[in-house]
């Protein structure tokens, strides 16, 4: 595959969609954007000198896949609880939670699951302590599509044991961070982000040494340490956003010495209107001479105070597989 295979049919994609302009949740360490970015704004309660802040989410979806021509039906839960303070040296300081349920995961062990970090944060940035390896992709990444479109395969392969220490700065209009693993991984990131008249403009690069035994969407036969690096860059212009990502990695197969590398490419387009939010994605990759395409289309429609309707169309084809899902759901949030 080459670069201009991949930018034709990407630039081609993007201009048949006119998608939405995503917001951050604004939270100092970011450990859960692809399962929860809320749209209400946090319940808060005094706890003594602390301040309590609450999110729940409860969605109820459908799902259809054309692999296995079946439905399915899930409910997932997820909560966020955020206790912090400020020392008399205006350091603060605070500790993360944040609980998930999904009912159709395999077993009861596995519907339940969660994060949790300790931070300090004052002028001379962020440090933080617990399941934060994914923080340095948060402050880097392209926006995630709207509703529930799922883009496959527009990261590394390589990734990091979850728990680990973060580090992040920022300057003016630059921002740094740096994480590492318990087992010595490490990924380490920097981006620029200015508003410039009634556009903002965003770029960011970011390196990764991780190995593939830690990313649980392949198969676990595959052991080998992985280099990666990529580059994003993003445009915003009132309600419009438009932002691609290229990224390279090198793949070291511990067992037999061989090394194969891996390309990949993505863009994505977002626009929203009044209460209509929508995106279109597409990824094209090669991983050892096999092509990887997917595509994601989302939409998230708000109909009362926290609660909206979800929609996602998500096409994969990999290793001559492909699937064609669609998924609609009813949220609320508070």
């Amino acid at each position: 595959m080459t670069y201009k295979k991949y930018f034709s049919f990407a630039a081609l994609f993007s201009m048949s969609f006119m998608p939405f302009n995503a917001f951050a949740d604004g939270q100092s360490v970011p450990i859960n954007y692809d399962n929860i970015s809320f749209f209400e704004e946090p319940l808060a309660v005094e706890l003594g000198p602390a301040t309590l802040n609450a999110n729940i989410l409860v969605d109820q979806a459908v799902r259809y896949s054309s692999a296995i021509n079946e439905s399915s039906y899930n409910t997932n839960v997820v909560g966020e609880f955020n206790v912090e303070t400020e020392l008399p040296n205006t350091v603060q300081i605070g500790a993360k939670y944040i609980a998930r349920y999904d009912r159709l995961r395999e077993n009861d062990e596995n519907r339940y699951s969660y994060d949790i970090a300790l931070y300090a944060s004052d002028e001379w940035g962020t440090i933080a302590g617990g399941n934060v390896t994914g923080s340095v992709r948060e402050n880097t990444r392209r926006n995630k599509g709207f509703g529930n479109a799922d883009l496959q395969n527009d990261d590394f392969i390589g990734g990091l044991d979850e728990s680990g220490a973060f580090y992040s700065v920022r300057y003016n209009s630059y921002q740094a961070s740096l994480t590492a693993d318990q087992e010595g991984r490490v990924e380490g990131g920097v981006s620029f982000e200015r508003p410039i008249g009634k556009s903002v403009y965003f770029a960011s690069a970011r390196a990764r040494k991780g190995d593939t035994t830690e990313n649980t969407n392949i198969a676990n036969t595959l052991n080998a340490d992985t280099y990666g690096g990529a580059v994003v860059a993003k445009y915003t212009y009132a309600s419009f956003l438009i932002d691609g990502q290229i990224g390279y990695e090198k793949i070291n197969h511990n067992n037999t010495n061989e090394k194969d590398k891996h390309i990949f490419g993505s863009l994505g387009t977002q626009y929203k209107y009044g209460a209509y939010r929508f995106s279109a994605e597409a990824a094209l990759g090669e991983i050892d001479g096999e092509e990887t395409r997917n595509v994601a289309l989302g939409s998230r429609i708000d109909i009362a105070r926290g609660a909206s309707v979800n929609l996602g169309v998500n096409y994969t084809h990999e290793n001559d597989d492909e699937d064609t899902s669609g998924i609609a759901s009813v949220r609320y949030e508070f």
